[in-house]
């Protein structure tokens, strides 16, 4: 399985996602030119929109260089500055989306280390990266490598707790 791109109805029951997210996740190939369509159709359907998601919703997808300029005019310069905030949410999309999909992967510990590279080494992140040394006191040298394997999920799990209550909020 391959981890992109991440579907659209994962990302919408996950976090609510600003024309400025999309187009973050669109350039940096996290989602398909169908996530920012469906997300304009949604919007369409609600009877509450303006005419740049009225137009992106006739796309088809798959078309994404056609997208690229709706996104630009739905996302302002202002608003894109925030990156920060951007990748955090990105970060929990992409870890979550790899969570639940843990089981399609070999190794779903080595993929948070490729996610922990690509995010440009994400403090918030280290206490399940498994070269890191661990900073809560935990002693791996004291177990055997499923316990520390396990402990290293927890700390992957708590974290998607922790940052789903702070997204939905």
């Amino acid at each position: 399985m391959n981890l992109y791109p991440i579907p659209f109805d994962f990302i919408d029951k996950s976090a609510h996602l600003s024309w400025c997210d999309i187009k973050w996740g669109c350039e940096n190939n996290l989602i398909t030119s169908d996530v920012p369509i469906k997300k304009a159709e949604k919007n369409v359907l609600t009877g509450s929109y303006i005419n740049p998601e009225l137009e992106l919703s006739f796309l088809i997808p798959g078309e994404v260089n056609h997208a690229s300029p709706f996104l630009k005019e739905l996302c302002s310069e202002l608003e894109l500055k925030d990156d920060l905030m951007i990748k955090k949410k990105w970060l929990f999309i992409v870890l979550s989306w790899l969570w639940n999909n843990r089981n399609s992967f070999e190794d779903p510990l080595a993929e948070v280390e490729k996610i922990y590279a690509d995010f440009d080494y994400p403090s918030e992140i280290e206490g399940f990266i498994k070269y890191m040394p661990p900073s809560d006191g935990y002693d791996p040298s004291e177990h055997s490598q499923m316990e520390n394997i396990n402990h290293l999920m927890d700390k992957w799990k708590n974290y998607l707790e922790k940052e789903s209550a702070v997204l939905k909020s």
